[in-house]
């Protein structure tokens, strides 16, 4: 279950501010960089619950107008968060270390051995079956494709550029080959961006509920200073995030089209909110659009922050594993080509590229078949969702949850548990499930949330619910085992 935030004394902040007073400057700014020194080092956790102004002031022997300013500056740049008057906690702004982050942040998706059946853990379906076809016919796809190259196309085979480049353009940007870097997936997308934007002097911006692959890509940046974005159950609070990025001037804020694992989409209104303040910060936005081919709830695709009307520049990622297959790993950066050219030398020194029969099918099947496999993938997606949603309600076990816009996941709110508890009950009965706590940044955020996947056909999801809610009610039910 979720905890009270951590109360910090009076007396303990006073003597960890000692000496805070010295040096040039505005008393007020001097005791704001002292306050925020103790949360960027950690000496201060996020979620701790600050003295009052008055019974702050009182203790350091300063006027209360010099606490309000330097709370009030802290507010402002997303170091603390509450009203004026009312309780201030340390918010959102943080280092990412070895205490806000498993050293192994994929670990809840990606374990060890051998995976069950009913395994909703990972958000990533069986090939269509335009996909196995064109594999069995990788024969003579490759008898047509396969140049003198040795089978080598580390800056990706020129039709697979070419065919990202035409799905680009029909979703809106305006995209070259020359702009495109074909990288294994999402994910090594994800990390070679973070690499090449990262600023030691700056911080960067990630919703505060998101994928645990973007948590290890930037991770392995060394420890890099955090702005988590607020996210509720809704998904991203556009307007607020969009204040934190104008205040805390990000290198780059990390955004998603349809959010992982909410399901929710920022909006047009949202994005185009964003896109000033990034413009305002000299932000780079990058924009994972993995999930923005499964809108749901019968709306189109979210428009492509890239195609919006801005001067904010924009870096998009993108893949055919949530439409195609995550087996193909084919995932692409689209960027400016002076970034493209630098990200694509970094690809080479990898892994020399993806390998080219799985580069020729992707070709072939964005170039015919995508839209016709989306579009099935969207329909057992929505009668998938439907049969779990159905479960859980029959079961009625008091799980809360709001249907997403889009993507193949349901974030779940437990009553009175923890979903981590929960969740190793969950594997234990054989149905893992990941809890919401390994798609966050801050400690104890999503502790009474959890991701279920619906890829799996409806009777299996039926399956998957019975046991779960048997688990529940025999070991997280008070008064019935151990809650």
């Amino acid at each position: 279950m979720s905890h009270p935030p951590a109360r910090l004394s009076t007396e303990h902040l006073a003597a960890r501010l000692h000496g805070w007073h010295h040096g040039p400057g505005p008393r007020y700014l001097r005791l704001a960089e002292a306050l925020r020194e103790l949360v960027d080092t950690g000496a201060v956790t996020q979620g701790t619950r600050l003295p009052s102004e008055r019974a702050l002031a009182a203790a350091l022997q300063v006027s209360r107008n010099t606490v309000t300013a330097a709370y009030r500056q802290l507010r402002d740049a997303g170091w603390l968060v509450g009203r004026q008057g009312a309780a201030t906690q340390v918010g959102a702004t943080m280092h990412l270390n070895g205490d806000a982050v498993s050293a192994d942040p994929l670990a809840d998706l990606f374990g060890d051995g051998p995976r069950p059946r009913l395994d909703l853990t990972i958000a990533s379906p069986a090939p269509a079956p335009a996909v196995l076809d064109a594999l069995a016919g990788l024969p003579d796809l490759m008898s047509e494709t396969v140049g003198s190259q040795g089978g080598l196309y580390p800056a990706g085979h020129p039709l697979l550029l070419e065919a990202i480049a035409q799905k680009l353009r029909h979703d809106g940007i305006a995209a070259h080959p020359d702009e495109i870097v074909v990288t294994s997936g999402a994910q090594q997308a994800l990390a070679l961006v973070a690499e090449a934007l990262h600023r030691p002097r700056r911080p960067v911006a990630v919703e505060a509920v998101t994928f645990p692959g973007l948590i290890d890509a930037i991770r392995r940046r060394g420890r890099p200073r955090l702005v988590t974005l607020p996210v509720d159950h809704d998904g991203l609070q556009a307007d607020a995030a969009a204040r934190l990025v104008r205040a805390t001037r990000p290198a780059a804020a990390y955004l998603t089209s349809f959010h992982n694992p909410t399901g929710s989409a920022i909006g047009a209104e949202g994005g185009r909110a964003l896109l000033d303040a990034a413009t305002a910060a000299r932000t780079t936005v990058v924009e994972d659009r993995v999930l923005a081919d499964l809108p749901l709830d019968g709306a189109a695709a979210p428009t492509p922050l890239a195609a919006m009307p801005s001067d904010a520049a924009v870096t998009t990622v993108g893949s055919v594993s949530k439409v195609l297959w995550g087996g193909l790993r084919i995932g692409w950066i689209h960027t400016n080509r002076t970034l493209a050219s630098h990200l694509r030398a970094r690809r080479r020194a990898l892994d020399l590229g993806s390998p080219a029969p799985m580069q020729f099918a992707a070709a072939w099947l964005l170039r015919h078949h995508y839209d016709d496999v989306r579009e099935w993938r969207i329909e057992c997606l929505r009668t998938s969702l439907a049969a779990l949603t159905d479960a859980l309600d029959a079961a009625d076990l008091g799980w809360r949850y709001r249907p997403p816009a889009g993507g193949p996941s349901l974030w779940i709110r437990l009553p009175h548990a923890d979903a981590r508890a929960f969740a190793e009950r969950a594997a234990r009965d054989g149905v893992p499930v990941v809890p919401g706590s390994a798609f966050t940044v801050n400690p104890g955020t999503a502790a009474d949330s959890i991701r279920i996947p619906f890829y799996l056909p409806p009777e299996d999801l039926d399956t998957a619910v019975a046991t779960l809610a048997g688990t529940w009610r025999r070991h997280m039910v008070p008064g019935r085992g151990r809650a």
